[in-house]
């Protein structure tokens, strides 16, 4: 995934990721809800969708244009679509400050590149338990163990951020948020579904996979 969030599956992806329950979170679910309403088939990417919205509703988009497209018998998924926009506006108005739609989609997308940002990628860990040779001992959330990809020699310190808890135990399966010591070494090395080990010295503690890599 780059820095730079342009479609349906990275944003669904940070914001399904996303365990903090905010205003901003709601309204971006609003969003993406209208996005998979929305008809045109394999639609994507979100700056075609904003396009596609504001050539049927009328640019700039408001909730007044919106509910003066009325329920035609042949536009079914475009008024779903537009009544998951509606409560966009209307929640970011009231609890966010904002009513400007273009300002509201701006602030949903600039969030979540800025929470990204403050990690390497995303991962899902698999703890080996003891009798497999992993630790005794729980781990607790910014746990920094080392990471080995099959590809180099060289480990590197990996920091683990753990998404949904705060504490792991020996067995358990995680979604973490991954800040490497050296990133720029592994620059272009790193793709998404790849598998790694992270290590106490020799000792193999678990397995990961790449869900999310910020390019």
């Amino acid at each position: 995934m780059d820095n730079k969030i342009e479609t349906y599956s990275t944003l669904w992806s940070l914001v399904d990721l996303d365990q903090t329950d905010h205003k901003l979170k709601e309204v971006a679910v609003l969003f993406l809800n209208a996005m998979n309403d929305w008809p045109t088939q394999d639609q994507h990417k979100i700056a075609d969708f904003d396009k596609e919205l504001k050539e049927y509703f009328g640019s700039p988009l408001t909730t007044e244009k919106i509910q003066l497209k009325k329920f035609n018998g042949k536009n079914a998924w475009q008024v779903e679509a537009g009544s998951s926009i509606v409560e966009v506006i209307d929640t970011s108005a009231r609890f966010c400050n904002e009513s400007n739609f273009d300002n509201i989609l701006k602030n949903i997308l600039d969030f979540y590149e800025q929470e990204f940002k403050k990690t390497d990628f995303i991962a899902q860990l698999k703890y080996r338990t003891t009798e497999q040779g992993g630790r005794q001992t729980p781990a607790k959330s910014g746990y920094r163990p080392q990471i080995k990809f099959d590809f180099i020699e060289m480990q590197t310190s990996g920091q683990q951020t753990f998404i949904d808890k705060k504490t792991v135990f020996p067995g358990d399966t995680v979604n973490a948020k991954i800040k490497i010591l050296s990133p720029d070494y592994f620059s272009g090395c790193l793709t998404e579904g790849m598998v790694f080990e992270f290590r106490e010295g020799g000792t193999v503690i678990g397995t990961g996979e790449i869900k999310i890599y910020r390019k």
